[in-house]
């Protein structure tokens, strides 16, 4: 069985990875995806289109998540495309309000794309028990009465394309990740035909990329019912981050499967020392996610030029986003103490796409004080309203604008970084 396998893998590792990974595995809703029916793909599958519906758990057992109460889910299973065009199917979830808003037009929807959660396919937030994101931004949405339809992205939960091929994570690519969201949308709604017409794309660091790769994908594929996107933390530019960054050498690590397939001629040890390939093998090997990421990203595992590398600088250009046109209105929300996406990158990202949308509305929020993914708690009000106002067809002015709000108190009485983490209740006591 795969657990008795993973168990026995981690053995051999070193104290701090193995102990990283049995973490991960305690807050899997199932053992393995690979345990899961849900991710098996139907067999005879004869449309192949992109957001087409391949199958739908209508009332998902959430006793093996750890939902806010009331709240409540459902799974689907969808075609979409990698950066190449490569059809692929693509797991998601539901998470629905116990009463939804309502604007008359079906229950409101909200696309959430989630930010790092990892690259191998154990890591679809669709098989964590708090979502991944939990209260920082799904939760929240559907609590205020958002239907929140949010993509797993190709490559995580379902490993195998409909030949039997292997679905590699293009991490960090906006084009692979704006189809993800773009094709969730027909299926969610074929699923569930009660969905509105019209939604708001929103999505925090690599999904804040996800999402402003989708708002430059509807120029040229336009979408009915596009109401905004929102870019929390978004990752713009991998290479302009400086080598001081400490999640560098965690985002190379993520990034090289997708390098190797999208550039044959790429080697990780064109850009890893001998430390980082066997870093690189290790996480593969234990199918591992951001924890174990977190334990095996050290110091020293990057070669000297690798940014000179031809298949990153490649593919850095292909992925970014920034300085593009863009269709709908646009909120971009960063901290401005963010150690992992650079924050003059992400100001010169919004200012070179002002300069190719000069008629567009485009709100830039730079939060002073706050870190990465706590932007999405510190912004909350701002895109809570920004939504709001979407769904009620408030006239957004022309042109770009840009906040730096005045926080209440001073960073030195703020609780900078989360300190606790959501996990499944064991005795009666816990939930008083």
């Amino acid at each position: 069985m795969a657990t008795s396998l993973t168990h026995a893998a981690i053995a051999t590792e070193p104290d701090a990875v193995a102990q990283a990974h049995a973490f991960e595995l305690t807050y899997r809703a199932h053992p393995s995806v690979s345990q899961d029916p849900f991710y098996e793909i139907p067999e005879n599958v004869s449309d192949t289109v992109p957001g087409s519906l391949l199958k739908v758990e209508r009332e998902t057992n959430t006793s093996l998540y750890t939902l806010a109460p009331n709240l409540s889910m459902s799974r689907f299973m969808y075609l979409s495309k990698t950066s190449n065009g490569t059809i692929v199917p693509v797991s998601a979830y539901i998470l629905w309000p116990y009463i939804a808003r309502d604007y008359g037009d079906g229950l409101p929807m909200v696309v959430w794309a989630h930010g790092t959660s990892g690259t191998n396919d154990e890591c679809a937030p669709s098989n964590i028990q708090n979502l991944w994101h939990h209260f920082q931004a799904p939760y929240q949405l559907a609590l205020l009465g958002y239907v929140v339809v949010a993509t797993d992205y190709a490559g995580l939960g379902i490993s195998k394309d409909l030949a039997g091929r292997f679905i590699v994570h293009e991490y960090l690519n906006g084009i692979a990740q704006a189809h993800d969201i773009a094709y969730s949308v027909p299926a969610a709604r074929e699923a569930f035909p009660e969905l509105s017409a019209n939604f708001v794309v929103i999505g925090s660091s690599e999904g804040g990329q996800a999402a402003w790769a989708f708002a430059e994908k509807l120029v040229s594929e336009p979408m009915d019912g596009h109401l905004g996107t929102v870019a929390l933390s978004p990752v713009t530019r991998l290479l302009d981050l400086p080598d001081t960054v400490a999640a560098l050498p965690l985002l190379l690590l993520m990034l090289s499967p997708g390098l190797a397939t999208n550039y044959p001629e790429f080697r990780s040890g064109q850009i890893f020392t001998d430390q980082g390939q066997q870093s690189l093998q290790t996480y593969v090997r234990l199918k591992g996610c951001n924890t174990v990421l977190y334990n095996l990203a050290a110091t020293g595992i990057l070669r000297d030029g690798w940014r000179e590398n031809h298949a990153v600088q490649e593919y850095q250009r292909a992925a970014e986003v920034g300085g593009k046109r863009i269709r709908g209105p646009l909120l971009v929300i960063q901290g401005g103490a963010d150690p992992i996406v650079y924050p003059p990158s992400v100001t010169d990202a919004v200012n070179r796409t002002v300069e190719v949308n000069r008629s567009a509305s485009i709100q830039f929020h730079m939060l002073p004080n706050v870190s990465h993914a706590p932007a999405m708690y510190a912004g909350l009000q701002v895109y809570l309203d920004w939504i709001a106002a979407r769904f009620s067809g408030q006239e957004l002015e022309a042109g770009p604008s840009r906040s730096d709000p005045r926080p209440v108190r001073p960073a030195s009485a703020q609780q900078i970084e989360a300190n606790w983490f959501i996990q499944n209740q064991t005795a009666a006591w816990q939930a008083t």
